[in-house]
Formats: structure tokens, sequence, C-alpha cells
């Protein structure tokens, strides 16, 4: 049977659940106080007691996760986990990334939520450079857990930072040079994802859909569903690109942590549009219409080749995944300064390598169990750093990793036609 077990800390008394399964559970534990949607987060004051026994999914909160029993003091490695969403959704008790096999393997896994959408990532005159508060609440939720993951049997100096799709590019983000903060040691960039223009460029077509002045009182006075009425409009409007995402990425303003940076061979196979098209057989005419609009300023033939010899069939969702994906994963290994490691995730026609589809198997959910080899991996990753295969700088060298067997097999350059096809992520 489950039960209440509590922890003391700097943060108060926490009270979680401990499972049947060997794990206790302290779900959504608030890690800041948010005036209002749009308002710039603070610290908690210490010394609360803390219900920790029921998720709220909704709220800007972090969930902790142990082995059962865990103990004070008991210096297991922590990984700290960040969702993605396309920064318009999602949450810190996010199903895809339970936990759970992390404390079966004996690591302490915290999952954090952030501001999503406008709340999250508009920007206003006077903020700081880089500034953006989806960005700025996963900052509290790191400083939360150096101060107190160490009373639930975490060791704060060997957290290994990871982050999916819009939870990389924060992760990414938080390694910069005017962000970092010493908090966690390493960090695993799963699919990262930007936008190719800040929103500073989407501010005149937001205003426009939204018909109110874009100041921070002025939208607090706006109802919810006239922001995302307005949301939806300049999404539709900008389907080529992100609307939301922190703006420029600059690999090389990133501090020396080590990075793995990873991405999926056939990340947006399953996307509906491109699939209609590839299956319709004229992938090609519509990619030859949208490519410079995504970005491509290489020679469009040579991608156009070179996708149809490793892709055949898959152009349209080849180049959805190139342009939204892999050029980012390229870009990074490429200009991080820090020791880099790349990895693609891979898989088979029948079953492909999609996004968000590495996420069972890090996290040993969904049919993956704590033996799969890729759990293993991470958990390795977590304890000692150790990586495996050579740095990206040593010739270019990768590993592929397989999310049906858990292969892992040595290759170069896997990312080479990205990386022509988008020499220059910001020149259309």
């Amino acid at each position: 049977m489950s039960a209440p077990v509590s922890v003391s800390c700097p943060a108060g008394e926490v009270t979680g659940i401990s499972y049947d399964d060997g794990t206790d559970r302290f779900h959504s534990i608030a890690y800041s106080e948010i005036d209002d949607n749009f308002a710039d987060a603070r610290k908690r004051p210490a010394g609360e007691e803390i219900d920790a026994r029921v998720p709220r999914p909704e709220s800007v909160a972090l969930t902790v996760l142990r082995p059962g029993g865990t103990t004070s003091g008991a210096d297991l490695p922590v990984i700290v986990y960040i969702h993605g969403g396309s920064f318009e959704t999602g949450s810190h008790e996010d199903p895809r990334s339970p936990g759970a096999g992390c404390a079966d393997s004996g690591a302490v896994a915290v999952r954090v939520g952030y501001r999503t959408g406008i709340a999250g990532m508009a920007r206003f005159r006077g903020d700081e450079p880089a500034h953006h508060r989806a960005i700025d609440d996963c900052q509290l939720a790191l400083e939360w857990v150096q101060k107190n993951i160490e009373d639930f049997g975490g060791d704060p100096t060997n957290v290994t930072l990871v982050g999916q799709s819009a939870g990389a590019s924060i992760a990414l983000w938080l390694t910069r040079r005017d962000h970092y903060r010493g908090a966690f040691r390493r960090v695993l960039a799963c699919s990262p994802a930007f936008p190719r223009r800040g929103w500073e460029d989407r501010t005149g077509l937001f205003r426009t859909f939204l018909g109110k002045p874009l100041t921070r009182d002025s939208l607090r006075r706006q109802p919810p569903e006239r922001l995302d009425r307005a949301y939806r409009r300049l999404k539709r409007t900008l389907f080529l690109d992100l609307p939301l995402g922190p703006f420029p990425l600059q690999p090389e303003e990133m501090a020396e942590v080590d990075l793995v940076v990873t991405c999926t061979r056939d990340e947006f196979y399953d996307m509906p549009a491109a699939r209609v098209m590839d299956k319709r057989g004229n992938g090609h005419l519509y990619t030859r219409v949208i490519a410079r609009p995504m970005g491509m300023t290489g020679t469009y033939r040579s991608w156009l080749d070179s996708t149809r010899e490793v892709a055949p069939g898959k152009t349209a969702s080849r180049l959805v995944g190139d342009s939204m994906i892999r050029r980012w994963t390229q870009y990074v290994a490429d200009g991080a300064p820090g020791r880099v490691w790349l990895a693609e995730f891979t898989g088979t026609p029948q079953h492909p390598a999609v996004h968000c589809g590495e996420l069972p198997a890090l996290f040993a959910a969904e049919g993956y169990d704590t033996n799969f080899p890729v759990h293993r991996w991470l958990m390795n990753f977590a304890h000692t750093g150790e990586v495996g295969w050579p740095e990206y700088s040593e010739g270019r060298q990768a590993m592929e990793i397989s999310l049906v067997d858990g292969r892992f097999t040595p290759t170069v350059d896997p990312l080479r036609i990205a990386r022509l096809a988008f020499p220059d992520p910001y020149r259309d």
C-alpha cells in the first residue's frame, strides 16, 4: 500500500507518497511565486508546509522521484528533466518521462514545469537581452534543486540536465554564459528546436490578431480565450516556423559544459501534412515550394538527391525534420565551445525513430525497461559523466543508437545533408 512520506529541507516540510512500486514521489512542488502570468517569478519563502501528495499538472512546479526509503545525504545522481511541447504545451507531469525508471536505477529524478505559450515566451520593452520568463522559471527550479535535493537523497554536485525539443532548447539556453550558474554538470539535449525569427519580429502580427497593445498591463487584462485565439492565428500564419522560442541561438556563447546533443533520424515522419504529401508521391513538389521559406540556403537539388538516396519517398517528412530539428542539432554540435558528443536515434521502416520517440527508451517507459541499453546509457552518463564514444570535434564522429534493439553503432557526420542544406540558420 502507498503511504505518506515526508522530507525536511530548506524549502520546508514536504509530504509526498511512498508508492508500492518502490518509489517515493513528491508531486507538483511550487518552486517559485508568480503574481500573474506575465510577471517575473520570485523565490518562494523557506520553511513552508508543502503537500506534494497529489499531482497538479497545470501548475508551474516540479516533481521529485527517488528510490523508496532514500535518506538525506545518500548522494544519488540527480537527473533534471525539462519537457518539450513547442513552448506551447507540456507539464512537469509529462507521462512520456515518468522518472520511475530513473529512481529504479538509483537516481533522483526531478521533472520541471514552466510557463508555456505567450506567458512564457513573449518579450516586453525593457526586458533584459536573452530574458524569457519560461527559461527564468527553469533557472529558479534549478536553484531549488541546488538548495533542497540533498535532503531528498540527491547529490547537488552531480546534476545532469536533460531536455527534449523545446526543453532541449531551454537546457541549451541555460548553458549560455549569461545564464549558467553551475547548477548542473552536464547536458543531454534531445532534438532541440529554435525559431528562425525572434519575438520582436512577431509582435506586429500578434498585435493585429489580438487587437490590443502588447504591454504587460494590457496582456494581463485579456481573457485567456482571447489570447489563445490570437495565438492560434499567429501559429497558422507562421506554419513554416516556430512562433515562439528563445532567439537567436548562439552556440559560441555557451559555457564549457559537457554536452550530448541528439536528434532522431525520422523526426517528423508522423506529421500528418508531410505524411500525406509523401504518400501521394508528390513530396518533392511540396519541398521545392517550401524549402527556401523554411530556411534552406544550400543547393536544393543536392539536398533532394541525397534525401532520395537515404529516405526514398520521404522528402516532405525529411525536409520538416531537417529544417525544424536536425539543422539546430548540427549547429550546436559544430559551434559549442565545450566538449560535445553527437548521437542520432534510429528505428526501422516499420518503426521509425520519430520526434519524442527516444523518451520512453531513455526513461524506461512505454514498453522499455531499465535493462534496455539506451536507459542504461543515460544512467551511466548521469552517474559518471562518461559518454562512451569520441567527441564530435574528432572528425565529426558520432553514434547511431537504435530504439529497436538498443544497439550503438559508430558513425561519421550523420547530419551532413542538413549541414550542407542549412549552413546558416538565420539567413533565408
